[in-house]
C-alpha cells in the first residue's frame, strides 16, 4: 500500500510540474501580439524557466542528500505555485518573467528528487518505476501544450496561468505523501560562488544570442556578454574545483562513462526541448492550424511517449540502460530527419512527431539510471540533480539558439510566410545534427559498458 501511494505521489507530482514548463508553448508564436516582444525576447517565456530549472538542479541533490528528499520535494512544490500565481497577475512581460524564474526553481526540485526516491525505494524494480516518473513528465510536457492551447483560446493568457496555479496547489498537497527515504544525512555547505557563476554564465550565453540577433559579433549586444560568459564558465570552473561541497562534484567527470551520459543528456536536451517547443507554431505554419488545433496535434507525440517510457523502464532493466538510451537517441535523430525531409506536409509532421514520442519518452530513464549507478553509492542525490541539470542545460541552449534563428528571419517581406517555414527546416535540421553527434556519445557509452564488463 506504502509502494502504491508512494508511486502515485511521484508520477502525479511530476505531471504537474512538467506542465509549467510548457503550459505556455501555444503563445509563444504571438508574443509580439501579447506583449510586444520579438520572437527572439518572447522564447525567454521558455529560457528563463529553464534558467533557473538548471540554477536549482545544481544544488538541489546536495540539498535533498542533507535535510532530506521529502522537505525538499515540498518546498520546491510551494514554491513553483508562487511563481505561477505571481506571473498570472503580472502587469507587464518583466514580471511574467519573473514569475516563470521562480516557477523554474520550484519545479527544480520534482524530477530529480523523484528519481532519487524511487532508486533508492524500489529496488529490482527502479527502471520500471523511473520509466513510469519519466513518462509522467513526459505526458505532462505535452499535455500541457494541449491545455494551454485550449485555456489560450478562450479566456486568454492569464488564464493559463490561473489555471495552472489551481493544479499546482493540488500538486503540493499530494507532495505530503512522499516518504523519506534519505538513511544518512552529510553535512552541507551552499556553494554560492559556484551556483551564482554558473547562473551568470547561463544568462549571458542567452543574452549573447539576443544581441547577435540585432548585431554583428563585435557589436556593443553581443561582445560584452562572450566576455562575461567566457569570465563566469573560468570562474566557475576554479570555485567548483576549491570548494569543499561543490554543487557539481567535477570529480565525477574523471569517469568516463559519466562523463559521457553527461553528454548525451545535454544533447538529448536540445532536441527534446527543440522538438517539443517549436512543434505548435511549426504546425501552424507548415498546416495552417489555429493556435488550438496545433496543441491538439502534439496528442500522437504524447501517445507515443506514453507507451515508449513505460516500455523503456522494462528495457533498461533487462537490456541495459546504455541500450535504451541508444535506441532513444537514435529515434529522436530520426524524427527530426523525417519532419524535414518528407515532401507531403501532413505525413511528414505525423510521422515526425509520432517518432519523436518514441524517442523522447524513452531518454530520461536511462540517463538517470547510468548517471545514479556511475556516480556511486551515496551520490545518488547529487548525480541525479547533475545529470537533470544537464538534460535542462541542453533544454536552455536549443530553444536559445532556435530563438536566434527565428529572430533572424526577415517577417516583412511579401515571402514572409515562406522565410518563417525555411527557419522552422532550419531549427529541425540543427536538431537533427545534434542529435546525430549524441548517438555517437551514446554509441560510445554503449562500447565503454561492455568494455568493462569483458
Amino acid at each position: 500500500m506504502h509502494e502504491k501511494r508512494t508511486l502515485f505521489a511521484l508520477i502525479a507530482t511530476n505531471f504537474l510540474t512538467a506542465m509549467g514548463i510548457t503550459i505556455v508553448v501555444p503563445f509563444i508564436s504571438n508574443m509580439d501580439g501579447i506583449f510586444g516582444v520579438d520572437p527572439g525576447y518572447g522564447i525567454w517565456i521558455i529560457t528563463m524557466f529553464m534558467l533557473s530549472y538548471s540554477m536549482g538542479m545544481a544544488i538541489i541533490g546536495r540539498l535533498s542528500d542533507s535535510v532530506g528528499r521529502r522537505p525538499v520535494y515540498v518546498t520546491s512544490l510551494a514554491l513553483f505555485a508562487g511563481g505561477l500565481l505571481l506571473s498570472a497577475l503580472a502587469p507587464n512581460f518583466g514580471w511574467v518573467l519573473s514569475g516563470r524564474f521562480l516557477q523554474g526553481l520550484g519545479a527544480s526540485g520534482a524530477l530529480p528528487i523523484a528519481q532519487t526516491i524511487a532508486y533508492e525505494r524500489f529496488g529490482d524494480r527502479k527502471g520500471l518505476v523511473m520509466g513510469g516518473v519519466s513518462a509522467a513528465f513526459g505526458i505532462g510536457v505535452v499535455a500541457a501544450i494541449n491545455l494551454g492551447g485550449g485555456i489560450y483560446s478562450l479566456w486568454g493568457w492569464r488564464a493559463v496561468f490561473f489555471v495552472t496555479f489551481g493544479l499546482s496547489l493540488i500538486g503540493f498537497a499530494i507532495s505530503f505523501l512522499i516518504p523519506e527515504t534519505l538513511r544518512v544525512r552529510k553535512r552541507m555547505s551552499l556553494d554560492l560562488g559556484g551556483i551564482v557563476s554558473f547562473g551568470v554564465a547561463i544568462a549571458s550565453f542567452m543574452l549573447m544570442f539576443r544581441g547577435l540577433s540585432a548585431g554583428a559579433f563585435l557589436s556593443s549586444a553581443v561582445l560584452p556578454y562572450a566576455i562575461v560568459l567566457i569570465l563566469s564558465a573560468v570562474t566557475f570552473l576554479l570555485v567548483e574545483r576549491r570548494v569543499e561541497h561543490p554543487a557539481i562534484d567535477l570529480r565525477l567527470f574523471r569517469n568516463r562513462a559519466f562523463f559521457l551520459v553527461i553528454i548525451t543528456a545535454i544533447l538529448g536536451g536540445i532536441g527534446m526541448f527543440i522538438f517539443q517547443t517549436f512543434l505548435p507554431g511549426f504546425a501552424q505554419i507548415l498546416l495552417g492550424y489555429t493556435v488550438a488545433q496545433a496543441s491538439y496535434s502534439m496528442d500522437v507525440m504524447a501517445l507515443m511517449m506514453i507507451i515508449s517510457a513505460g516500455l523503456t523502464g522494462a528495457m533498461s532493466d533487462k537490456f541495459g540502460p546504455e541500450r535504451a538510451l541508444l535506441f532513444s537517441l537514435v529515434a529522436t535523430a530520426l524524427a527530426f530527419y523525417l519532419i524535414t525531409a518528407i515532401a507531403s506536409p501532413g505525413v511528414a509532421y505525423y510521422l515526425g512527431s509520432a517518432v519523436a514520442g518514441v524517442g523522447l519518452g524513452s531518454l530520461m530513464t536511462p540517463i538517470n539510471v547510468i548517471g545514479m549507478r556511475e556516480g556511486g553509492v551515496g551520490h545518488e542525490g547529487v548525480s541525479s540533480g547533475i545529470v537533470s541539470l544537464s538534460r535542462t542545460t541542453g533544454g536552455i541552449i536549443g530553444p536559445t539558439i532556435a530563438g536566434f534563428i527565428l529572430s533572424r528571419t526577415d517577417f516583412s517581406s511579401l515571402f514572409a510566410l515562406d522565410n518563417i517555414l525555411g527557419a522552422y527546416h532550419r531549427i529541425y535540421r540543427f536538431g537533427f545534427w545534434t542529435l546525430v553527434v549524441g548517438a555517437f556519445a551514446g554509441l560510445l557509452l554503449l562500447m565503454t559498458r561492455r568494455t568493462r564488463s569483458g
